[in-house]
């Protein structure tokens, strides 16, 4: 009897599953995404983001997407179509036929792409899925997060990430504070497009009437609202004063038509006195005064406020969409009637209920302050995913007040989790905290009955779903990427100065320097190892890794500047502690990640193979990231992510990176860009937590460099040959030196050293390194390779013709240039 395979768990929860029976569904190397010709105008762009995600969850090339009839597809096969007619399913429903062709069907487009991101967190778990039936669709239209922006800027890579997690957990809203985001309009009208792109509402808001102090230009003194004693109240726009409101409205005006998205954020919360200011009228006399001019002898500051509101309301229709405001300065003194299509985000008790604001019409989106609100600097309690997952209930607000309905009443839009004075946060430890959060905030969102009743029998089902595709850490404080260690022939240990290079009969040899006179000598004897090493030093021991001529992983290692070397093979110890006997086929990478030492090389296989020391169990671990490469990789550490970058076979740059967050994940993606010549090997470096740098030789002999950079959230490509006239042979090595990072690599025409530097955002600088330095035009005979001596010294090292190991330095201390023999 043939055992099917467990549907996989999900985060939201499917609404409704039912198994059934013959042939389920597997993921084959030739599926397709095959799209409904005739719904092609609506479905295209969505399959192909899908597309590109199921690559990433897949750590695959991106399946084909094509168009034509169900009957088109064929076994393996993803196809989407609308034309559902379950009225239950609404806009953003769907279901799913799970059989040898999976189908996905849905009324709107909209539950179409909810149904991708549902397939991509199963297929992550399992290539083959049990026959049956799905359908799914949300309890709440509004399923918001509230990022707190106003006190600095956050790099555009954390908002790419947070939209492409949103959306992996199909909560469709994201609010910024839109003036405090330090973007260009250009930049925002990406980045909204990015956000429409994954069906993330990315929702701006200009706070007014109040925390205008907070506006992009700060409210000037004339604009704001006086006290009873004449002193202006800080961030409270005078909404009596034409001016001011006319000041007010162009603040906003400008990012109205920059987002896609159909809701705006006017704010609302904390006017004036914050929500005192209805029991004190003689605090505020303008307003006061004002509403009685204006709404009769009985007029009050609420309908001063509501009026405002409501013109706020018809100023944003204008443009399209409809307005949100919170609930806190809402009360029943007042004969001015809100619009009734303004959408309340409940947050504070103490003025109208939620049952009194839905009998006059309104939506409501619970934002609890008890159970919805995060400050991880604030003086009380926080939420956490435990109070979101067991005790929140969507129906109850603040205070405990509940609507008629409860948590099914026409009037619950939805809720809302806001995470707040995230100036005093670390961005990327701010990141990680949102993990947890959003996947609890997610489930009860959506609505479907959770699978577990606590959050702690989530956490391996959370494991299992994992980070959305494309999400790549952002680097916090305390990672090991800062204090990472990368490898090199050339390593500082201590106050001595090694380098280590593989001689033609396979022995390894060691030449340093300790203060005095340059010193060799043998690591490994003749026979013991082939093509060339790479070396870490820790604090405590110099590690060298080479490949055996039995293909194996070796690695030496010693606790002194020199001799007292140990060795043995890590393809046999790992083997030894259970893992895949890996071999290896080129020369290795490697880095210190904290107290572990982790190898990277390509296999005979033309796979990426991994092995790391851990120290906390004294074992060697092996596994195999894939592939096919070509070439040497390299490997850097960026934040708690692992990365290493190698041409794939295809001749385009690949990285791959395991990250703390996504532990049971491996991922990889392809760098756009030109191609790398066939026998190319890369080189990355770790630039300040900030950027990630790589240069290589593309198939026309130039020096590209590529770089990744967190505040721009983007990857970007330059020809540095193109820039400097410099063309490259070989493979370049570099490390980052203060604020710059280093090149060094051998000329192309001359071979020569060439040294190029740059920093960004400055001009490039750039030398012919061997005619440089005084002594003489020593030219190399292969790849250089380079270190940073504590940062007050650069050197680069190479085989000259007749096979020496040549030595070129430059002091900071007087910037002077040197050159010198180390190993004859």
């Amino acid at each position: 009897m043939t055992t099917l395979p467990a549907l996989p768990a999900t985060l939201p929860a499917l609404q409704a599953w039912t198994s059934g029976s013959g042939t389920g569904y597997a993921w084959q190397a030739a599926s397709r995404v095959v799209v409904s010709a005739a719904d092609s105008p609506a479905l295209a762009a969505d399959a192909q983001t899908f597309a590109a995600d199921l690559g990433l969850v897949l750590n695959a090339p991106a399946p084909a997407v094509v168009y034509g009839a169900s009957a088109d597809a064929v076994p393996g096969d993803i196809f989407l179509s609308l034309g559902s007619t379950d009225g239950q399913l609404g806009t953003e429903g769907y279901s799913l036929s799970l059989a040898p062709v999976l189908a996905v069907s849905a009324p709107a487009a909209l539950g179409v792409f909810w149904a991708t991101r549902t397939l991509l967190q199963m297929l992550r778990q399992s290539r083959t899925l049990p026959p049956g039936t799905a359908r799914d669709w949300p309890q709440y239209p509004v399923r918001s997060v509230l990022l707190d922006n106003n006190s600095r800027y956050f790099p555009l890579g954390l908002w790419h990430n947070e939209i492409r997690e949103l959306s992996y957990l199909k909560i469709n809203e994201l609010m910024v504070y839109i003036s405090g985001l330090g973007l260009y309009d250009e930049q925002i009208r990406e980045l909204s497009a990015f956000a429409a792109s994954y069906h993330v509402n990315l929702v701006g808001q200009v706070n007014m009437p109040g925390h205008m102090d907070s506006a992009r230009e700060g409210i000037p003194t004339r604009h704001q609202l006086a006290d009873g004693t004449g002193t202006p109240i800080p961030g409270a726009l005078d909404i009596t004063n034409p001016l001011a409101v006319a000041w007010a409205r162009e603040q906003a005006l400008p990012y109205l038509d920059l987002l896609s998205a159909p809701i705006w954020h006017t704010g609302g919360d904390e006017y004036a006195l914050y929500n005192k200011k209805m029991n004190f009228p003689q605090a505020l006399p303008t307003l006061a005064q004002y509403a009685v001019s204006q709404f009769g002898p009985n007029g009050t500051i609420e309908d001063v406020y509501r009026a405002f509101m409501n013109d706020t309301d018809t100023v944003v229709k204008a443009h399209g969409k409809s307005l949100r405001m919170w609930n806190d300065d809402l009360f029943a003194d007042s004969v001015v009637p809100l619009n009734a299509d303004i959408t309340i985000e409940y947050w504070l008790g103490g003025g109208l209920s939620p049952a009194q604001l839905a009998a006059d019409g309104h939506q409501l989106v619970n934002a609890s302050a008890a159970t919805l609100y995060f400050d991880e600097h604030a003086p009380g309690p926080n939420t956490t995913a435990q109070i979101i997952w067991e005790d929140l209930d969507p129906g109850v607000f603040e205070g405990g007040q509940t609507l008629p309905g409860g948590a099914t009443d026409p009037h619950l839009a939805g809720i809302k989790l806001s995470s707040w004075d995230a100036a005093a946060e670390d961005v990327g430890l701010l990141e990680r905290d949102l993990q947890s959060l959003q996947r609890a905030l997610a489930q009860r969102a959506w609505g479907s009955a959770k699978l577990y009743p606590t959050w702690a029998q989530m956490a391996s089902t959370a494991a299992a779903v994992g980070r959305a595709p494309g999400f790549f850490d952002t680097p916090a404080a305390g990672d090991p990427g800062v204090t990472s260690l990368p490898g090199s022939k050339a390593v500082v240990f201590g106050t001595s100065q090694n380098t280590f290079t593989i001689q033609g009969n396979g022995s390894i040899l060691h030449s340093y320097y300790n203060g005095g006179p340059y010193t060799t000598e043998t690591v490994a004897p003749a026979g013991s190892a082939a093509g060339q090493p790479t070396a870490l030093a820790s604090t405590t021991q110099q590690h060298v890794f080479g490949r055996g001529p039995d293909g194996h992983l070796h690695h030496w290692w010693t606790g002194t500047v020199a001799g007292g070397w140990n060795q043995e093979d890590w393809t046999v110890k790992a083997a030894g502690s259970g893992s895949a006997s890996l071999d290896l086929a080129g020369d290795p990478a490697a880095f210190l990640s904290g107290p572990d030492q982790h190898v990277f090389g390509r296999g005979s296989d033309g796979h990426l193979h991994h092995w790391y020391y851990n120290a906390g169990t004294n074992t060697v671990v092996a596994n195999d990231w894939g592939g096919p490469i070509t070439g040497d990789p390299s490997a850097v550490v960026f934040g708690a992510a692992q990365v290493v970058f190698a041409r794939a076979a295809d001749g385009t740059l690949h990285r791959w990176w395991w990250q703390e967050s996504d532990a049971a994940y491996l991922h990889q993606d392809t760098w756009a860009g030109p191609l790398l010549a066939a026998d190319a090997s890369p080189t990355a470096l770790n630039f300040a937590e900030s950027q990630l740098h790589v240069f290589a030789r593309d198939t026309a002999g130039r020096l590209q460099h590529w770089w990744f950079d967190v505040a721009a959230g983007q990857t970007r490509v330059e020809d540095w040959t193109a820039a400097t006239g410099l063309s490259i042979a070989g493979n370049p090595s570099g490390f980052i030196f203060g604020g710059q990072y280093h090149v060094y690599f051998r000329d192309a025409a001359s071979s020569h050293l060439d040294h190029v530097w740059g920093s960004p955002g400055l001009p490039m600088g750039q030398q012919d390194l061997s005619a440089a330095t005084p002594g003489g035009v020593v030219a190399l005979a292969g790849d250089p390779w380079s270190y940073n001596v504590l940062n007050a010294e650069q050197h680069a090292f190479g085989l000259d013709a007749s096979g020496h190991v040549h030595h070129w330095f430059w002091r900071e201390s007087d910037n002077s240039l040197h050159q010198d023999t180390w190993q004859q």
